[in-house]
């Protein structure tokens, strides 16, 4: 009897079994705002963005072909933590929080025996919103919104945690969150990527004025606000750097697996916006994947992903099942380089209203999926369905709906199947009361409109 309950509450994420496992893994995740794939080095970007992340993924797994579940950031790190598709977990509104009864990455490792500690330089998945669950410490008093400039706090705060987890004598599980690539652009000018001005355009412009500028943005100007995204990416950088050197300086590289995501990308006038949120084309649901480990076997992984894999993933690497609600499989075989069978293809949604009345109009209401190297999007609002050949066709310009029927019926039904067997949208309780300088920074940061 006493064998059973033991084996019970090592499925249940409970201790292990003494003597039956080696211990643990510490697990390191850093997500990046705002951060486009095609804009790191080691994705093949022109210039050099990112010399952290390359030397990252030099020795790691690089996935090619990962996505995000929504284009902006409450949604797509509300599936990081629970595993859940955005139709699931039901955050998909500015003002939702995280249900309690949904399952949470934090709170399994916890339950597991890890220590667990969070930085976090958002609002919208601050404690206020639910994201702090299972967490033991969880900083986030570098969320001050879109004027602050927080990657050396973010740092800072990350490996002084860092330390303290390492001290306890557990496993631990990290989560940092990088703010900075993310609108109002900032300038960085030691890395040189952006000139003085361009055109109208002096440099560092809130997004509001971008968007009322839109339409008449000449390349010129729109190169300057690309050039200081990237200052931005290069900024953030040499933070991810700092950290991974103090865990490597603590002597604690080898006892731990290391992933560094996105939540989404940006948009940079491809369908005539600055920012996200609104679509789900390549630039915003395409993201960077780099996981490094004891055991990474180091590969450019071209099978597509989702990034509601990432608990399972993590969870399997800490000895642990995942939680059957779970809508992702575990990635571990591809980081082991084992076979593996091909994971379902990825899915992304975007229910996104820029107001905090939940019938307003201005609202943006579809789903995609990418299946057999094409992706498909269902605008739910006008009922039109677009289809792009990923290969052929990397910029999605050329809609091949009409002259593909069959393969667009095939996908459409292929989407909803898997709709269909995401669970109903998870009850999330009240919406918090939000201050009016929260709701002022959260239009600030171009979730809101007046």
């Amino acid at each position: 009897m006493r064998t059973r309950l033991a084996a019970l509450l090592v499925a249940l994420g409970g201790l292990p079994l003494a003597g039956c496992a080696p211990s643990p893994p510490n697990l390191l995740l850093i997500v990046v705002d705002s951060l486009r794939a095609d804009h790191l080095s080691c994705y093949g970007h022109e210039r050099a963005t990112s010399p952290a992340l390359d030397a990252l993924a030099e020795g790691g797994v690089r996935f090619t072909r990962a996505y995000a579940t929504a284009p902006w950031t409450k949604p797509s790190v509300a599936s990081i933590f629970t595993g859940l598709q955005p139709s699931a977990h039901g955050v998909q509104r500015v003002a939702r929080p995280l249900s309690p009864r949904l399952p949470n990455l934090g709170e399994a490792l916890a339950r597991r025996g890890y220590a667990t500690g969070g930085v976090v330089s958002h609002s919208l998945i601050g404690s206020r919103f639910g994201f702090a669950r299972g967490f033991e410490r969880f900083l986030e008093s570098e969320a001050q919104g879109a004027s602050h400039v927080s990657s050396e706090g973010v740092t800072q705060q990350a490996i002084g945690l860092l330390d303290e987890l390492a001290a306890d004598g557990r496993p631990f599980f990290l989560f940092v969150h990088y703010f900075d690539p993310h609108y109002t652009y900032r300038r960085h000018p030691q890395y040189g990527f952006a000139a003085r001005g361009a055109g109208r355009l002096r440099g560092e412009e809130p997004i509001q004025v971008l968007r009322r500028l839109r339409e008449s943005v000449s390349p010129v100007e729109l190169r300057l606000v690309r050039d200081i995204y990237d200052e931005e990416i290069r900024f953030t950088d040499e933070g991810i750097g700092r950290l991974l050197g103090a865990l490597g300086e603590r002597d604690l590289t080898g006892r731990t697996w290391i992933f560094v995501t996105a939540d989404h990308g940006e948009e940079f006038l491809e369908r005539g916006h600055f920012g996200h949120t609104r679509t789900l084309y390549e630039e915003l649901v395409r993201v960077p994947l780099i996981v490094s480990g004891p055991r990474a076997v180091a590969s450019a992984v071209d099978t597509p992903v989702s990034l509601v894999s990432l608990p399972a993933t993590i969870l399997a690497l800490a000895g642990s099942a995942p939680a059957p609600a779970f809508q992702g499989p575990s990635l571990l075989p591809l980081l082991l380089g084992e076979p593996a069978p091909t994971p379902p293809p990825p899915r992304f949604e975007v229910d996104f209203v820029p107001t905090l009345e939940e019938n307003a109009q201005n609202r943006a209401h579809q789903r995609g999926i990418v299946s057999e190297g094409f992706k498909l999007i269902e605008d739910l609002e006008t009922g039109t369905l677009s289809l792009f050949d990923l290969a052929a066709d990397p910029g999605e310009r050329d809609d091949l709906s009409q002259r593909r029927p069959a393969l667009r019926a095939r996908l459409r039904d292929a989407l909803a199947r898997a709709h269909e067997r995401t669970a109903p949208p998870a009850q999330s309780g009240r919406n918090p009361t939000l201050p009016p300088a929260e709701i002022e920074r959260l239009r600030e940061l171009g979730y809101l409109e007046d």
